[in-house]
């Protein structure tokens, strides 16, 4: 029941007091409540402060998002003698890949990080470009670097003492004479990007001088989000989630993968012929896309006829190749392929793979083993599958040979044509091809 349309007369109880009364006005905008007690007083209640008697109210639970609004999450600083200690937590929307580039470039501290005028490598180099170069420095514990301060002060030696990849980064840090802190970055990954922490430790005597500054040493994950690259991870979810219907609607075909590109433009034509053009928009290949539309406009102008439907292997069955390689591997062996090759730096074999649905199938494990939600899969061993293959492919019909060499022929691609044994065959495609294309230039 909505409250603000209640009974005048109705009973309530005053939540902070537990006096009794009775609704006597209702005010609106906002929502107010004229109680009249026993004793004839008269005061003003909202509705979080009463409860009536004879209605069930809700609880109101205010739902706050895991991430706050402008990334920071907590920010505090103590001191207590000899010891001192200050504390951030942000939240990025980045990727932990991206994050812990960032957090171990130590060049870019500078931009960021409070009370760094410039940081150098500490190396014994004969060469000066290797001397002052962090390529040449060594990420690991022990390494050294100096900064020198945005003060008067010399440059101050830091050393890494942590190293735990795309997890733990930690170094001792000093911008000022009598002080030295410890400071260490954790990452912690979630669905939207990663929290980081950054804990600052410092004790001594000096270690009250851990408080100076602290406005703008609280600000050093505000500076750091303006020049990290942001990654929309919503955008990621969508896409995702395009590709899978795409995948399901593309393994629905069957056997399709396993045609020849010969095969696949017939199959293409026939299925935009009977209406439906969804399948030949959704090909990868856009040669093969844009020969199948080219075919379906002749065979609607009326210059060649319509191709017979090509058999598609029923279960849809892997695609055999006689001379081996990754298409004599099943599905999932050449998915496993692909991640392998993608892991190890070469993503264009990915990228040039033909396959869409795989392709796609492969690139989404790659992330999710970067994440570490699943383990990397062995590499198939081609020459083994290659010694396996015992089908053969289906050969070709007389018929669906001409077909499809008066189409290439028609397209200009007269190599395989010349190179036919069967003189007979051979004029008869010739004398088509010369045919369609009359019919086309009338």
């Amino acid at each position: 029941m909505i409250l603000n349309r209640i009974e005048p007369g109705t009973a309530c109880k005053i939540r902070e007091s537990g006096k009794q009364g009775s609704v006597k006005k209702i005010y609106f905008y906002p929502t107010k409540f004229e109680i009249e007690f026993p004793d004839g007083h008269i005061a003003h209640y909202s509705s979080k402060d009463i409860e009536f008697n004879e209605i069930k109210q809700k609880p109101v639970h205010q739902k706050l998002s895991k991430i706050p609004e402008y990334g920071l999450d907590q920010s505090w600083s103590v001191w207590s003698p000899f010891e001192g200690e200050s504390f951030l937590r942000y939240h990025f929307s980045t990727t932990k890949e991206i994050m812990w580039k960032m957090l171990t470039s130590l060049e870019t501290y500078n931009v960021w990080f409070f009370g760094i005028q410039r940081s150098l490598p500490v190396l014994e180099k004969e060469r000066y470009v290797h001397k002052y170069s962090f390529n040449e420095l060594e990420m690991k514990p022990g390494s050294s670097f100096k900064i020198r301060p945005r003060t008067v002060a010399p440059y101050f030696e830091c050393r890494i003492m942590t190293l735990e990849k795309e997890k733990k980064f930690g170094f001792t840090f000093q911008n000022l004479p009598f002080l030295t802190e410890y400071i260490e970055f954790t990452i912690e990954e979630t669905e939207a990007g990663v929290w980081v922490n950054c804990d600052r430790k410092s004790s001594g005597p000096s270690s009250f001088l851990h408080q100076l500054n602290w406005n703008e040493k609280s600000a050093i994950f505000t500076n750091l989000d303006k020049i990290i690259p942001k990654v929309d991870f919503t955008k990621s979810k969508s896409e995702e989630i395009k590709n899978n219907s795409s995948d399901e609607k593309n393994a629905s075909v069957g056997g399709y993968e396993s045609l020849s590109a010969e095969a696949k433009v017939l199959f293409l034509v026939n299925k935009g012929l009977d209406g439906d053009m969804e399948v030949i928009n959704s090909e990868a290949n856009k040669v093969l896309r844009g020969k199948t539309k080219a075919m379906i406009v002749k065979i609607n102008r009326g210059t060649i006829e319509r191709p017979p439907m090509p058999e598609i292997p029923t279960g849809g069955s892997a695609p055999v190749n006689s001379g081996g390689g990754i298409e004599s591997l099943s599905k999932d062996e050449q998915i496993a392929y692909l991640v392998n090759k993608g892991l190890d730096g070469d993503m264009d074999s990915v990228n040039k793979f033909e396959n869409r649905v795989l392709r796609g199938k492969a690139k989404a494990m790659i992330v999710k083993i970067n994440r570490g939600t699943i383990e990397r899969p062995p590499m198939p061993d081609l020459s083994s599958s290659n010694s396996e293959v015992t089908e053969t492919v289906p050969s070709e019909t007389e018929e669906t040979m001409i077909l499809r060499l008066v189409n290439s022929g028609i397209e200009g691609n007269m190599d395989e044509i010349n190179k036919l044994d069967n003189r007979v065959m051979r004029g008869k495609i010739k004398a088509a091809i010369m045919k369609a294309k009359r019919g086309i230039k009338k």
